[in-house]
């Protein structure tokens, strides 16, 4: 069963991979980016859903970046442009001013219903209470940002993460919106130094496994959004060192 499952991942892995390819080849730039969209709205789509399928607070756990990718504590070596070469985990890569970007001005907008925003509702009381709530002509209004809301959005992955605010921002995806992330990591510099094989992790440096994400999903993307940086120079490279 279990050789049958891997076949069967291993496929889908490479039939995305192919469509990125013909996409890449085409310079199909915004193609790229639907894909990575594709790729993700069955996962957006799950965790909107889960706490009205499942009993009270057994809901699917929300997504947070450092365990959801799956190898955010694994040390990864980058060699600079001089040379020089420098090793962080990815979770301290991401904080880093080689892909932190410490500039409000230059975080974008994101649209909560054309973008991939990753919110996990579950509490039992408020997700009955939101629904058709939030929106326009309705009891509170329009989707509206607060402190409460917290995204973290990695380029060029083009995921927001959530961190808070998970059942006004589900309405928000629901009814229309923008948010604004609260942190911006640009990791394109880490890109070419781990690869998805279909199952696991690798460190291009060694050939390790260094782990596995919790949605294959995940490392799809990871290939896809190498092959948008082929296309794309990043628009926050300027804010970078």
């Amino acid at each position: 069963m279990f050789l049958r499952k891997d076949k069967k991942q291993n496929l889908c892995f490479e039939n995305v991979i192919r469509r990125a390819d013909e996409l890449l080849g085409n310079k199909n730039l915004d193609g790229l980016k639907d894909l990575i969209k594709l790729c993700l709205r069955p996962i957006q789509s799950n965790h909107l859903l889960s706490a009205y399928i499942e009993d009270d607070h057994k809901a699917t756990s929300s997504l947070s970046w450092m365990e959801s990718l799956g190898f955010s504590f694994t040390s990864i070596s980058i060699q600079l442009n001089d040379g020089t070469t420098i090793t962080k985990s990815f979770s301290d890569w991401c904080w880093s001013e080689y892909c932190l970007i410490d500039n409000e001005q230059a975080i974008p907008s994101l649209s909560l219903t054309t973008d991939i925003v990753l919110p996990t509702p579950w509490e039992p009381n408020r997700i009955i209470r939101n629904l058709g709530s939030i929106g326009k002509n309705r009891k509170q209004g329009e989707f509206l940002q607060d402190p409460n809301h917290i995204v973290i959005y990695q380029y060029p992955l083009m995921i927001g993460w959530v961190g808070g605010g998970n059942h006004s921002i589900m309405q928000g995806i629901l009814t229309g919106g923008y948010i604004k992330p609260n942190e911006l990591h640009d990791i394109s510099i880490l890109l070419d130094a781990v690869s998805y094989n279909g199952k696991n992790w690798i460190e291009n440096n060694n050939g390790k496994v260094i782990g596995q994400p919790l949605y294959e999903e995940f490392g799809y993307c990871w290939e896809i959004a190498k092959k948008i940086s082929l296309l794309e120079t990043s628009p926050y490279k300027t804010y970078l060192l």
